[in-house]
């Protein structure tokens, strides 16, 4: 059996992960939000044979296997870059998407099997923000994690079951949503507004430093831009029911 390979040290986020990352930011966090909430506190077990999650009174299925993150040496492994799994298994094959698309806008952190984050800040948070921004290329649901090998590790799993609520859109939670992701990914908020309007708008127009849009649920968003591209003010009218 092959061993695994040596790891990519990365001490920042690539430019291209930054982009595509950046734009979805928003929708990312609110999925993963809605997953949590629905998730709450139970125990759970997962299953990569039958691509099941068991919990809480529950059986979630459509599981894929996102990979996992070692606290000791502070790396990520793809699940597809594990020896003991291949690209033939049913709960790893859907990263193939992920892999693509890396390999198509030449994302380093989406086709290198194994990566170090010791020289982020924080390693582990660098390592979610780039699962939670691949597994938005899976659809579904968002991820969910768990502790692994005596906590010495964290497996990371991808969820897409039609019993978990969809992240609808939410005009309530537009403004932290999009606040919270200029904060992860500072160097194009507008970027994240137009990934956010592309989700969740019937159309919108753009200026220099403004980007508005009527919502799907028949309201408003305008975000307006300061000189340094940062958010400098922004109002969220929700549709008249």
């Amino acid at each position: 059996m092959p061993g695994i390979e040596e790891p990519l040290a990365l001490s920042r986020h690539s430019d291209a992960f930054e982009r595509f990352a950046g734009r979805s930011s928003a929708i990312v966090i609110h999925r993963q939000d809605v997953l949590n909430a629905f998730l709450g506190p139970a125990e759970r077990h997962f299953d990569l044979r039958a691509r099941t999650l068991t919990g809480g009174g529950q059986v979630l299925g459509g599981l894929t296997s996102m990979g996992s993150f070692s606290h000791l040496s502070r790396t990520w492994l793809w699940s597809w870059a594990n020896p003991n799994f291949s690209w033939d298994d049913p709960a790893v094959a859907p990263l193939r998407a992920v892999h693509d698309h890396g390999r198509r806008h030449g994302i380093v952190e989406f086709t290198t099997g194994h990566i170090d984050f010791s020289g982020f800040p924080n390693p582990h948070q660098a390592a979610i923000t780039m699962v939670l921004a691949a597994a938005y290329l899976l659809g579904g649901n968002g991820c969910w994690s768990c502790r692994i090998n005596d906590g010495k590790g964290s497996a990371y799993i991808h969820l897409d079951d039609p019993q978990i609520p969809e992240a609808a859109y939410d005009p309530l939670a537009t403004p932290r949503l999009l606040m919270t992701a200029a904060e992860v990914f500072p160097a194009d908020p507008k970027l994240i507004v137009q990934g956010y309007l592309a989700r969740y708008g019937t159309s919108y127009k753009e200026s220099a430093d403004t980007v508005a849009g009527d919502m799907v649920d028949g309201g408003e968003l305008a975000v307006r831009f300061d000189a340094h591209g940062r958010i400098a003010a922004l109002s969220c009218a929700p549709g008249r029911s």
